[in-house]
């Protein structure tokens, strides 16, 4: 009942919405569970997180790549403008040089992002087992990630657009 028929008809309150402020004994036994599972889930998280500092310089990898496109890159400017300026039967060796300088650029920028993408890949499969395993075992199927509510049409537009916006700058 609402809180108006109850005073138009002088009524006591709903015992369920007095008591429904407070958690009765068995919503706090199933929250103490809840609580003994999270900390068990915590301490295998920090066994993992104990177990992969054995993979190191995954961003120096990064770096390297970087650093070897760039150079290849100002190698192949070098090189192309070394060709321009000497005479046409040596300039062919020249660019062909040049051009695998700008081969190995791309290859440097192409494993980088196939590090990349390897890693996302990786993450959605895990996110995946995650899901699956917790179907399974009738937990809490919600994947977690980044979500917004939205009350109406134009709070919505408004940031899509503010979005894009800030992603043009």
């Amino acid at each position: 009942m609402t809180k108006k028929i109850e005073e138009v008809f002088n009524l006591p309150p709903n015992e369920n919405e007095v008591n429904s402020q407070y958690p009765t004994d068995q919503e706090e036994i199933t929250t103490s569970l809840d609580l003994t599972k999270m900390q068990e889930q915590l301490d295998v998280a920090d066994k993992i997180d104990a177990a992969l500092p054995q993979v190191r310089d995954l961003e120096a990898l990064d770096s390297d790549m970087d650093k070897y496109a760039d150079k290849a890159m100002h190698a192949f400017q070098d090189l192309m403008d070394l060709g321009q300026n000497v005479e046409d039967r040596h300039a062919a060796a020249i660019f062909d040089t040049a051009s695998k300088m700008m081969t190995n650029a791309i290859t440097a920028k192409t494993a980088k992002m196939d590090k990349k993408l390897k890693m996302v890949q990786l993450q959605l499969q895990k996110a995946k087992l995650d899901h699956a395993e917790a179907k399974v075992k009738g937990g809490d199927t919600a994947i977690q990630g980044e979500a917004e509510e939205f009350e109406d049409r134009n709070t919505l537009i408004n940031a899509v657009i503010d979005k894009m916006n800030k992603s043009d700058k």
